[in-house]
């Protein structure tokens, strides 16, 4: 069944607003220096959103023929005659108020785009047998994901995106299980990706480990490498929403409304996403099955433009969706599902060679949170912290939990290094992030963690 065929059939029974998503997610996992299982799902669903009198209603299931789809709308039409008005209601856009010049070129094409493990299993493969010879055990998880939306409203509107990500992640382990050290990558393609160039990185790591250093609770400088960055810079950007800040419940509440405009951080912090950024681009329009801070049913459709999130330090923008954005004198700003934090041409070998005395910082894992009007977040460090000292990494750190917002971390930023695709480990492993490894002075390791 193709994209188009679901729109038709959707729309032909009513409905407002028809979604059709053709995805096909590869996999395999690693146990133990061998691939343990891989798999393959492939799908056709479709969204449909009924509007009657600004009553809303969804259905949203796995399709294979027009009839479901059309079974679908009417089912969404019994919804929404049993729905209040809606609060976000507004008109649904026209084909022209959609177009914002910048067509999605990846989105050409056939509707099949291919999701492969091929491009990178014989260098997994050959991985794997090396950390056989050299008696360690790994352990990881590969995934390719491509996802070709389609968007028609019964209005006019039609749009059609792409949305391709692929990642690794591999956890190195001494074959007693003591000592272990994780390294994780991503891309729109698994091609893209080198598991050889992962593993020399896991086993130099592995090898600092062989000495290890206790240190207690405390305040530390830390140079947290890009994954790290990525976590706390994404969970930043999901608290960046207009409504919370004006109904005084985030961290960009202000004495007298939201903080843009505010200094909230240190002047090399700038934060901006781009639909269509060569290495991570996304469908550049929004697609909503239902209606929140970030978006509304009403907005589907709406172009999302490259964006600055911070500029040089400085709060630019908040998401908020036409509605909110009409009732409370806000621009129309959307969600866009990228984010990069703008670097230097520093590595991070040369961040830790100008370093006295620091701990490098290599991954995040089970981050909640705390205090929402802070944003202060709690979390661990796993798989390896490793302590620096006039220039050289010395030893392994025992693990810590932290207790940190993000808005602090980036406030206490001191040195910004170079920009790459980054793996948020903990919070967004689907979602395409450029991050930087960045040098945070005071960062709160609250209290020692047993973990490895």
């Amino acid at each position: 069944m193709r994209l188009d065929e679901i729109l038709d059939a959707g729309l032909s029974e009513g409905a407002a607003v028809v979604l059709g998503t053709r995805s096909t997610v590869v996999n395999f996992r690693i146990a133990n220096s061998t691939v343990t299982t891989n798999g393959r799902e492939e799908s056709n669903s479709a969204g449909v959103i009924a509007i009657e009198n600004d009553q809303v209603g969804v259905q949203s299931a796995d399709v294979h023929l027009p009839s479901q789809v059309r079974e679908l709308a009417s089912q969404a039409r019994g919804r929404a005659l049993q729905s209040l008005t809606a609060p976000d209601a507004m008109p649904l856009l026209l084909p022209e108020e959609v177009r914002d010049g910048r067509p999605d070129a990846l989105a050409s094409g056939p509707e099949s785009a291919p999701s492969d493990l091929e491009p990178i299993l014989d260098s997994t493969l050959a991985v794997l047998e090396r950390t056989r010879q050299d008696g360690l055990r790994c352990y990881g998880y590969a995934q390719a994901a491509t996802a070709r939306e389609q968007l028609g409203t019964r209005t006019g509107v039609r749009l059609r995106g792409l949305r391709q990500a692929a990642s690794l992640s591999l956890t190195l382990k001494t074959s007693d299980l003591a000592r272990s050290v994780w390294t994780g990558a991503t891309a729109q393609r698994l091609s893209q990706i080198d598991p050889q160039t992962m593993y020399r990185k896991a086993r130099q790591r592995l090898t600092w480990t062989k000495r290890s250093v206790q240190l207690p609770a405390g305040h530390y400088q830390v140079i947290l490498e890009p994954s790290a960055t990525s976590d706390l810079v994404l969970r930043l950007l999901w608290e960046m929403h207009a409504r919370g800040a004006d109904e005084g419940r985030t961290v960009f509440t202000g004495p007298s409304g939201s903080r843009v405009g505010e200094a909230m951080y240190a002047s090399s912090v700038t934060l901006e996403s781009d639909p269509l950024a060569p290495n991570m681009a996304v469908p550049n329009f929004v697609r909503a099955l239902g209606s929140s801070e970030y978006s509304s049913v009403f907005d589907n459709g709406l172009s999302t433009p490259a964006t600055i999130w911070v500029d040089g330090g400085v709060q630019q923008e908040l998401i908020c969706p036409r509605r909110w954005a009409k009732d409370h004198g806000h621009p129309a700003r959307p969600y866009v599902d990228n984010l990069r934090m703008r670097g230097t041409d520093t590595t991070v070998e040369q961040m830790v060679a100008s370093t006295d005395r620091a701990l490098l910082v290599t991954s995040l894992w089970y981050i909640r949170d705390v205090d929402p009007s802070t944003l202060l977040l709690t979390g661990l460090t796993r798989d390896g912290v490793f302590l620096v000292e006039r220039g050289e990494v010395v030893g392994a750190v025992n693990n810590f939990r932290f207790n940190e917002s993000p808005v602090g971390v980036l406030e206490r930023t001191v040195e910004v290094g170079r920009t790459e695709l980054a793996l948020s480990r903990e919070i967004g492993d689907e979602m395409l992030i450029e991050a930087p490894p960045i040098r945070v002075d005071g960062f709160f390791m609250s209290s020692v963690s047993d973990a490895i």
